[in-house]
C-alpha cells in the first residue's frame, strides 16, 4: 500500500495523468502504451523499497529520495544531424535518438517508435512494470528512450552494437530501456554507455537480455554519470537451452548508483558470466545487489565484482546464488573483492548461497575488503614509481581480472583507458 509520505515523494509532476501525456506525445505503439498504463495504474499501491524490508536496500533509504522537485521527461525535441556514426551505433540526447549508423545486416538497432510492434512482441518480458517496486512502475509511467538490439536467428554480428546516452536536463527524471533479444545460435554484443552533466537527475534504466537457444550474447554497461545524478538501474537476463549471457558493469562517476542485477538460467546447460568493477571517489556511494538463479539442469554461473574506493566512497554489494529444486548438477561461483584507498572509505559485502538441491556440481562464494598492500607497494616504488603511480598500478592490476574476463572483445584497452582516467581524476591516493 502507498503511504502518505511516498505519495507527498512524488509530488504533483509524476502523476498517471502526467504518464499518460507523455505516452501521447511521443506517439506510443501499442506494446509501449499498454506497459505505459500498467506502470502508471501501479503507481497507486506500489510502495518505494524500504531497508527495513527489502535487503537490497539495507544501505539506501528510498524514502529520502525526494523525487518532488524532479520532472517527468519532456515530449521529443527535433535535434539537428550530427556527423555520421559507425555501423551499428546509436547516440541518443535526453531520451531523443539523435544519430545513427548503418545497422549491419541481421541486426535490427532502432528506438522503439522505429523498430516495430513484432519487434517489441517480448518487451517487458524479463522485468514486468508492476512486478516490482515503485521505482520500477516509475520506470514504465515515465518510459522515453526506448531502444531495441534484435540480432536475427543464425546471425554473427562481428562488430558490438554501441548505444550512448547522454543526458542534460537537469532537475528531471529520466527512465530509458534497453530490450536485447538474440535469436537461436546468434552471436551478438551490445555496449551501452550512459553520461550525465553535473546537475541534479535521476536515472531508472532497464536492460531486458533474452537469450534465445543457442545464443550468446556480452552486454556492457558504462556508468558515467556526472556529479549529481542518481541512477537506479534494473537488468535482468533470461537463458533459454544452452544459451550464454556475459555481462560486465562498469561504474567511474555518479553520486548514488544502485544496480540490480539477475540472470535466470531457464534453459538446461545455458551459462551467465557477471562481472562488475567500480571506481568510486568524493561521497560517492555503489550499490549492486545481484541474483544468478539457477532454474534448469546443467546451469553454469559466475560472477566477479570488484571495486577501488577512495575519499569517501563507498561500495555495498548483496549477492544471492539460488539453486533450485529442479537445478541439477549446477556450477556456480560468487565473488566480491573491494580495495580500500583512503581510511574514510568502507566497503559492505553479503554474499549469499539459497540451495534447494543436493545434487550439484559446485557452488561457492567469497568476499574481501582492505587496503592496499604496503609490501607490495614499498617494493613497487623501490623499482622507482612514485607512490601514486605505485598505487596506480597495484589498483589497475586489482581490476584487470574482472575487466579481462568480461570485456568484450576488443574493447579491453577502451574499457581501461575509461579506468586510468577515474583513477587519474581521483589522484589514486591510498
Amino acid at each position: 500500500m502507498t503511504t502518505a509520505t511516498d505519495a507527498a515523494a512524488l509530488g504533483e509532476a509524476l502523476t498517471p495523468a502526467a504518464s499518460r501525456a507523455l505516452g501521447e506525445a511521443l506517439g506510443d505503439g501499442a506494446t509501449v502504451a499498454a506497459l505505459r498504463a500498467r506502470g502508471a495504474a501501479a503507481l497507486a499501491h506500489a510502495a518505494m523499497p524500504s531497508p527495513a524490508r527489502d535487503r537490497p536496500w539495507k544501505y539506501v533509504d528510498a524514502a529520502s529520495l525526494d523525487l518532488s522537485r524532479l520532472a517527468p521527461p519532456s515530449a521529443p525535441r527535433e535535434a539537428p544531424a550530427g556527423d555520421p556514426l559507425a555501423p551499428g551505433s546509436l547516440l541518443l540526447r535526453d531520451g531523443g535518438a539523435t544519430g545513427r549508423g548503418p545497422t549491419p545486416a541481421g541486426l535490427t538497432l532502432a528506438p522503439f517508435g522505429d523498430a516495430g510492434e513484432e519487434a517489441l512482441a517480448r518487451l517487458g518480458e524479463a522485468l514486468a512494470p508492476d512486478g516490482g517496486d515503485r521505482l520500477r512502475a516509475l520506470h514504465y509511467a515515465f518510459l522515453r528512450g526506448g531502444v531495441a538490439a534484435i540480432a536475427a536467428a543464425g546471425a554473427e554480428i562481428a562488430a558490438p552494437a554501441r548505444i550512448t546516452r547522454e543526458f542534460t536536463a537537469d532537475g528531471t527524471l529520466a527512465a530509458p530501456h534497453t530490450l536485447i533479444v538474440a535469436g537461436a545460435n546468434s552471436r551478438l554484443t551490445v555496449i551501452e554507455e550512459y553520461r550525465s552533466d553535473e546537475g541534479e537527475l535521476a536515472v531508472l534504466p532497464a536492460v531486458e537480455i533474452l537469450a534465445g537457444p543457442g545464443a550468446a550474447v556480452r552486454y556492457a554497461a558504462l556508468h558515467r554519470w556526472g556529479s549529481g545524478t542518481r541512477a537506479f538501474a534494473g537488468q535482468r537476463a533470461l537463458t533459454e537451452r544452452d544459451a550464454a549471457v556475459v555481462s560486465l558493469s562498469l561504474v567511474t562517476g555518479g553520486r548514488l548508483v544502485k544496480g540490480a542485477i539477475a540472470s535466470s538460467l531457464t534453459g538446461r546447460g545455458s551459462s551467465s558470466e557477471l562481472y562488475g568493477l567500480a571506481v568510486g571517489g568524493g561521497d560517492g556511494h555503489i550499490d549492486f545487489d545481484t541474483l544468478q538463479d539457477h532454474v534448469a539442469e546443467d546451469t553454469r554461473s559466475d560472477l566477479l565484482f570488484k571495486s577501488a574506493l577512495g575519499g569517501r566512497s563507498r561500495a555495498v554489494y548483496y549477492g544471492v546464488t539460488r539453486v533450485g529444486l529442479g537445478a541439477r548438477r549446477a556450477d556456480a561461483h560468487q565473488e566480491n573483492r573491494n580495495l580500500l584507498l583512503s581510511r574514510a572509505s568502507r566497503a559492505d559485502s553479503d554474499p549469499v548461497l539459497e540451495i534447494l538441491t543436493n545434487d550439484v556440481s559446485r557452488v561457492s562464494h567469497g568476499a574481501t575488503a582492505g587496503p592496499v598492500d604496503q609490501e607490495e607497494l614499498f617494493y613497487i616504488q623501490s623499482r622507482g614509481l612514485t607512490r601514486e603511480g605505485a598505487v596506480s598500478l597495484l589498483v589497475r592490476g586489482f581490476l584487470g581480472e574482472a575487466l579481462d574476463r568480461g570485456a568484450p572483445e576488443g574493447t579491453r584497452e577502451e574499457l581501461g583507458a575509461l579506468v586510468d582516467a577515474r583513477l587519474r581524476e581521483l589522484g589514486a591516493r591510498a
